[in-house]
């Protein structure tokens, strides 16, 4: 038996794939740890893991998307910026010494944090002694690459081109304050300054864990050897019975699921509304929109439309013919893994790069901004309805996915970084030799 802690950034798309980890980790007799809100902690305490408080200020201050005064890479330039300050550098001292705190406490034989959690940053540069550290993808790889536009930016990158000086010039002119407030932070807490860009911090650790497929990847030629694909994690299922309502699958309908996440997802306005004025009048489909807790107000809900708070993806996708969503990574690979072809509407954090690769692999529709026309919803599902391109490219990244099994390479994986050395061959002893 291990002992692990587990870091999250006290987020929904954050934790939730951690506590899933975490369960794993448990079912196989581990004791577990986990580090993140008090928001968080009644989760972990129903799965036998062990809540551990994090301080207020190590906790990120909520996005929002809400268009500023400057359209297009430029507004996506100033939310990036913006994002980077609240989310990654303010949280960052705080989160570093309520991380190492736990450390110390606990003698843990592996540690893994999500790759927004940046109080893992000092703790690899500072030389102490510590066990394995692991970053965990929850977001679309972040690395820099040759063969990649600069991450944030939701540019698919073009075949056959070096993309280094477009990522230079995003790391050393458009992001240089951040970077250099990043240094003067890590020089605050005795430390170096950081070796790589801010966004590439996870090259730092011991591996990174991509909490998904190559598949619904970019190809990378400078890949470091550290990165480890363990596949899309499966959504739980939460055993509950099906909710009010779930008889309207079996009238043979179109099933259509919008979505906006359960972070930042006050202002309907956005995604939900919108597709609900496209579709509701349509008899051809069944449209189920779920509100992930949000307690914003609704509105007048169509005959056609199911409203649920929350449901397990275990239940629902198998249900589901197209998913409109914002964006989120680990709900996007959800539908893929289910052969559902995705439209999307997000432009905060990671979802820019969530949609840009649903484009780039054809597996969906990018609809370029957060706030859709009704219009616009409607055109890309008929678009999606009437061919079977994008439902043909789904299924076979569902394909892909069903062979990854993502539990077992995490275990497997910290099996190899815990275990002890095996002793040189002069320095064992036979049986022979310790019975004499």
């Amino acid at each position: 038996m291990a002992r692990y802690l587990l870091a999250a950034t006290p987020v929904p798309g954050h934790v939730t794939p951690m506590l899933a980890v975490a369960a794993d980790l448990r079912r196989r007799g581990h004791e577990v740890a986990l580090l993140t809100g008090a928001a968080f902690h009644r989760a972990a305490t129903r799965i036998g893991v062990t809540p551990l408080p994090l301080p207020s200020a190590a906790q990120p201050a909520p996005m929002s998307s809400r268009r500023g005064p400057l359209p297009g890479m430029v507004h996506r330039w100033q939310i990036g910026r913006s994002e980077l300050r609240a989310a990654f550098l303010a949280p960052l001292a705080s989160q570093y010494r309520a991380l190492s705190a736990a450390i110390d406490h606990g003698r843990y034989d592996a540690v893994l944090v999500d790759v927004m959690f940046t109080g893992a940053i000092p703790l690899l540069l500072s030389g102490r002694t510590r066990p394995p550290l692991l970053a965990c993808g929850v977001v679309p790889l972040m690395l820099s690459s040759v063969d990649t536009t600069p991450f944030g930016v939701g540019w698919p990158p073009r075949r056959g081109r070096d993309h280094t000086m477009m990522n230079r010039f995003v790391h050393e002119v458009l992001f240089r304050a951040e970077q250099a407030r990043l240094d003067s932070i890590l020089g605050e807490l005795g430390v170096g300054r950081a070796p790589v860009f801010f966004l590439d911090w996870p090259v730092l650790a011991d591996r990174l864990l991509q909490f998904g497929s190559p598949a619904f990847e970019y190809p990378r030629r400078d890949l470091p050897p550290s990165v480890v694909f363990t596949g899309p994690l499966p959504p739980p299922d939460t055993g509950k019975a099906l909710p009010e309502g779930w008889d309207v699958f079996a009238s043979g309908r179109t099933v259509v699921h919008v979505t906006q996440g359960t972070w930042d997802n006050e202002d309907f306005g956005r995604l939900i509304r919108p597709t609900l004025s496209a579709l509701g009048g349509r008899d051809d489909l069944v449209v189920v929109a779920t509100t992930g807790g949000s307690s914003a107000p609704l509105g007048p809900v169509p005959p056609n439309t199911l409203v649920l708070d929350y449901v397990s993806y275990a239940r629902l996708l198998p249900q589901v013919d197209v998913m409109i969503t914002n964006g989120g990574y680990g709900g996007v690979q959800q539908a893929l893994g289910h052969g559902i072809p995705v439209i999307i509407a997000g432009d905060t954090a990671d979802k820019p790069e969530t949609a840009a690769r649903t484009a780039y692999f054809g597996v969906g529709i990018d609809l370029g901004t957060a706030r859709p026309s009704a219009a616009r919803i409607a055109a890309a599902l008929d678009r999606v309805l009437e061919t079977d391109d994008f439902r043909a490219a789904a299924r076979r990244m569902a394909d892909e996915m069903a062979e990854h099994t993502p539990f077992r390479t995490i275990s497997d994986l910290l099996a190899s970084l815990t275990r002890p050395p095996r002793p040189r061959t002069s320095e064992r002893t036979t049986r022979k030799e310790r019975l004499r």
